[in-house]
């Protein structure tokens, strides 16, 4: 068997296994997925009591429509309840899939805390200004 036809084989192996050297994340590399999931937390904070502030002060009117129907059907408390489970059931996926799949875990945090602090800083714009 030449040089060419052992790699071949090595190649097809992996891919007829279906298993790839996924490397695991350092100790390192887990403590700081915490900064980004920390800050996603604060930003869904400061957005569950600035909205509640605000709409109970007659300040504004919700721009999210289920977010808009949830205040009017369930008051205050199922206001904080939906985005308490909206912050909860993320933060418990990125952690519970930190280890196996670090790469997207790091990519989805990060992407999701840019985005609600891009949308987040919009519509306080758009209401403030």
């Amino acid at each position: 068997m030449s040089r060419s036809d052992s790699a071949a084989t090595t190649m097809g192996d992996e891919l007829t296994s279906g298993s790839r050297s996924l490397t695991q994340p350092t100790p390192s590399q887990l403590q700081a997925l915490w900064v980004p999931i920390v800050l996603f937390i604060a930003i869904s904070v400061a957005d569950t009591i600035s909205s509640v502030y605000m709409l109970l002060g007659g300040l504004m009117e919700e721009y999210n429509p289920l977010m808009r129907w949830v205040w009017h059907a369930g008051g205050v408390l199922g206001f904080v309840s939906v985005k308490a489970f909206l912050t909860i059931v993320p933060v418990w996926l990125f952690n519970h899939l930190k280890s196996r799949r670090y790469g997207l875990v790091y990519r989805a945090v990060w992407l999701t805390v840019l985005g609600y602090a891009a949308i987040y800083a919009l519509l306080f714009c758009l209401a403030n200004y």
